[in-house]
């Protein structure tokens, strides 16, 4: 077991070291160039002064004009002054106090002189803290085996960052790059966290199985109800990505759906799989028939908080788009046939599905994977 991890962790390690090029040519660092597009952290010392304008229509317009200290890279220590244009949008504003953190860009006029532009607020140290408390948590409360989640998390995150990513924006499948990525998660976080047997087999094809499942369920019903994957501002703002890529955006979808459910299904995989194995250790001799209605029972029970917390999950995301129709009145024929509320019931429902298939699909290759392990004890006894 500990060989396959190690071969596992050099081929992730083999992958980030190869990254892809996730443009081809220098596309986006000539633009990055072209505009300077450097951030840099700063605080700000002070508001020297706040301007309020208004317009014929009464729209109100605020300017604060606040000294800088810039806190990192070449420019540290460099004092400046910054106007900061608030238009009365929480969505666009960000409002200078004393000792405020923000990121700034950093550009340069014909004559070498700098001036900054206030991007947004400066958040990498309190979430470096988040994650640091997140780390501690774990490994105090799980010791070894939260040493060995966290390892597998971060794996899973390097599959991400450095081969689903840049493999999209190459303008690969995202549905077969999804079900790759997805698969190797789930086989190396499986293989780290709870070794490499039976318990672990039985999990990695119950989660691969309902995955598969809500991934094609996800695929019929977007081509039925003809989503178009761009219902996000996000997804838009890919149509404007400078790399030329004709990306398929109801795949990006379908691809979303599939990593969304992933966690959720490993989760009842390997609590349906760890439950198997304890029963079985704590009773040897139970028939294979008990063995499997225990693991369904136990299946129901895990099914219904499950899909409640997947479809709460999915509806927290849709939460404010709900509040708008309904705030608005709409009719529900007018809402259900909306390309946003029927991409997130789409989204909800499919992995649901998908997690409802993973637990017979995880009892099934458990009962099989116990099966064969008798034959094979019973064939060596009678060797012997």
């Amino acid at each position: 077991m500990k060989r396959i991890v190690i071969i596992l962790l050099l081929f992730i390690m083999g992958l980030s070291l190869f990254q892809v090029d996730i443009n081809g040519n220098d596309n986006i660092k000539l633009i990055a160039e072209e505009y300077q597009l450097e951030l840099y952290k700063a605080r700000v010392l002070e508001i020297k002064d706040t301007l309020i304008f208004e317009d014929e229509s009464g729209k109100v317009t605020t300017v604060q004009i606040a000294k800088i200290e810039i806190m990192n890279k070449e420019y540290k220590g460099m004092i400046s002054e910054i106007r900061n244009t608030l238009i009365g949008d929480p969505n666009y504003d960000i409002e200078l106090r004393k000792g405020t953190n923000i990121s700034v860009r950093a550009t340069k006029d014909n004559e070498n002189n700098i001036s900054f532009y206030i991007m947004n607020y400066e958040r990498t140290n309190s979430i470096n803290s988040l994650v640091t408390i997140f780390v501690i948590f774990v490994l105090l409360i799980a010791g070894w085996k939260g040493f060995k989640a966290l390892l597998a998390l971060v794996i899973t995150i390097i599959l991400i960052l450095y081969i689903l990513i840049p493999f999209l924006l190459k303008g690969y499948n995202p549905i077969l790059l999804s079900v790759i990525i997805c698969a190797l998660s789930t086989l190396i976080t499986f293989i780290i966290t709870t070794g490499f047997n039976k318990k672990s087999i039985a999990a990695i094809i119950g989660t691969i199985g309902g995955l598969i499942v809500g991934g094609v369920i996800a695929y019929l019903y977007g081509s039925i109800t003809k989503i178009t994957g761009l219902s996000s501002a996000d997804a838009t703002a890919l149509l404007y990505l400078p790399n030329n890529v004709d990306f398929d955006f109801r795949g990006l979808l379908f691809a979303g759906i599939i990593i969304g459910a992933l966690g959720a299904c490993m989760d009842v995989a390997i609590s349906i799989s760890s439950s198997l194995t304890e029963i079985q250790k704590e009773n040897p001799s139970i028939s294979l028939n008990k063995l499997l209605r225990s693991g369904l029972n136990i299946g129901k029970d895990i099914m219904g908080t499950m899909i409640n917390t997947l479809v709460l999950a999915y509806t927290g995301g849709a939460l404010p788009i709900l509040l708008i129709f309904t705030g608005f009145q709409k009719t529900y024929s007018e809402i259900i046939n909306l390309d946003s509320i029927v991409t997130e019931i789409v989204r909800a429902i499919a992995g649901s599905i998908g997690l409802l298939f993973t637990i017979p699909f995880t009892i099934l290759a458990f009962g099989v994977l116990s099966k064969i392990k008798k034959n094979n004890e019973r064939c060596n006894n009678e060797m012997v």
